[in-house]
């Protein structure tokens, strides 16, 4: 097996200034302060309307410095430039310098690079952030389909493949179980609707770990119990993946005998131990 993998959909963007901890605090579910070259900060980008739309890994090399992993750098940069106005801060792309992944074994790594702990679960690989003339960089095909059982198998949401943007709420992605929201902090774009739904308890649909045998089903594939849609088909990989699961439908489906089905497939919910699962 390769030593990392890196993820080619994933980018970095640097955001640098005196008034860079104040434009992302108003801008994301946590608090950027705690970010530093090896402690990194899980956190989101939403709507107006608390809606999904960039899951982030903070790191800050140095003070009033911040690197992000992100989903489409481009877009994401893009759109921080939107709410920038006369803050004294950069905003730079820096994807075509830099390798954003994850490693088994960190020898491997330049010294140059910076790698941290992936604050989603300790039993996954690390993640780290280095320079691409450093990395000798190949067919990691492999290694990525490693990577992605590896999640798989503890339950893990990778939020840019498992939420659709602008539709689906970060509280279903486990986000909040992840420790990606704080819900202490400042306000923040989206903050109202996402405080809302963990006050009221209303998080009825959530990703869930799932099982089953067979070919691996599409991408939202709807999984229905006696005719009625109770989730939809995630990412997933051999015998294993992740769908959107509404809790209350399936509770109910399952306790009058009736299977779980993605087309021919049936599927077997397997909630990690760490996942609140609705009632």
């Amino acid at each position: 097996m390769a030593d990392f993998v890196s993820f080619s959909k994933r980018g970095l963007v640097c955001v640098a200034g005196p008034d860079a901890v104040t434009l992302l605090n108003g801008l994301l579910t946590q608090n950027v302060e705690a970010a530093g070259p090896e402690a990194c900060v899980y956190a989101a980008m939403l709507t107006p309307q608390g809606k999904f739309l960039f899951e982030l890994f903070i790191l800050a090399p140095e003070a009033g410095t911040y690197w992000i992993d992100v989903s489409d750098p481009a877009a994401f940069a893009k759109r921080l430039s939107l709410y920038r106005l006369r803050s004294k801060v950069t905003i730079e792309d820096k994807s075509a310098g830099y390798v954003v992944g994850a490693v088994w074994n960190g020898e491997s790594l330049p010294k140059s690079a910076l790698s941290y702990p992936d604050p989603r679960h300790a039993n996954l690989a690390r993640r780290f952030i280095a320079p691409r003339a450093e990395l000798n960089l190949g067919d990691e095909a492999a290694a990525f389909a490693t990577y992605e059982h590896e999640r798989f198998g503890l339950g893990v949401p990778d939020l840019a493949a498992d939420l659709l943007v602008e539709k689906d709420f970060i509280l279903e992605g486990l986000m909040d179980e992840m420790g990606g929201v704080d819900f202490h902090k400042g306000c923040y774009v989206g903050q109202e609707m996402t405080s809302r739904m963990k006050r009221r308890t209303t998080v009825k649909t959530k990703l869930c770990r799932i099982g089953f045998d067979g070919p691996t089903p599409a991408f939202e594939t709807p999984i229905l119990a006696d005719g009625w849609e109770v989730g939809r088909m995630r990412s997933a990989g051999e015998g294993v993946g992740l769908a959107l699961i509404r809790f209350d439908r399936a509770h109910k489906a399952l306790a009058e005998g009736h299977a779980l089905q993605a087309g021919d497939q049936v599927i077997r919910l397997d909630p990690p131990s760490w996942m609140h699962v609705p009632a």
